[in-house]
């Protein structure tokens, strides 16, 4: 499996995550979730562009991962 496709949880909100969506802010990992949150609450505005759009992976699909391990 490409790594960038594994899916990991969310150390802010517990949600799954592609590895490779994760996004950096104020030195933490996040997903594309809690970035737009944190984003839009510190900017005071509404995130208005499209990179944080996209499918999300589901617990199901997580836990069928962690499965085949």
């Amino acid at each position: 499996m490409d790594e960038m496709k594994r899916i990991h949880i969310c150390k802010s909100c517990k949600r799954p995550e592609y590895w490779g969506e994760f996004r950096w802010l104020s030195g933490s990992m996040i997903c594309r979730n809690c970035y737009r949150a944190i984003w839009e609450s510190e900017n005071k505005t509404i995130y208005r562009w499209d990179d944080l759009d996209g499918k999300r992976p589901t617990m199901e699909e997580y836990k069928k991962q962690e499965a085949k391990k």
